[in-house]
């Protein structure tokens, strides 16, 4: 499980590097140059300054690379043998065979599978868009 995890971080690190990057970009150099005026250090530049900038960022990188991991299904598949690491994904191949399918419980197994993500993009639908959209206007 911890090389999944790997695995999954270094599959998402360039997502969420470029979103930072084009966010951080827009950020006006105006603010950091105020504080240090005003004495603020690095540190409590980047924690009253730069990260409360980043919120919408945040939020966005955590739900897309959460939906990401949560619809993965070869990683697991081929890292995490056995039906005891089975993930949520990897219960389709359970009512599938050569010969017979299953399909109301197919079919209702990727009713329950569509939810979560459903439930995540309903609830963070407006930080999704202001952060997708942050980096994208350069002004």
């Amino acid at each position: 499980l911890p090389g999944l995890v790997f695995i999954e971080v270094a599959y998402g690190m360039a997502f969420c590097i470029l979103l930072f990057r084009s966010f951080v970009s827009t950020i006006p150099k105006e603010l950091d140059e105020a504080a240090v005026i005003d004495g603020a250090g690095p540190i409590r530049l980047f924690f009253r300054v730069a990260f409360p900038l980043l919120r919408s960022v945040i939020v966005t990188a955590i739900v897309v690379q959460a939906v990401a991991v949560f619809n993965d299904f070869a990683n697991p598949l081929y890292f995490l043998p056995g039906a005891e690491n089975a993930t949520v994904q990897l219960t389709l191949f359970n009512f599938q065979s050569q010969y017979a399918t299953s399909w109301n419980l197919l079919f209702t197994d990727i009713l329950l599978i569509t939810i979560p993500p459903l439930l995540m993009y309903i609830f963070f639908n407006r930080q999704i868009v202001a952060g997708m959209t942050a980096g994208a206007i350069k002004g």
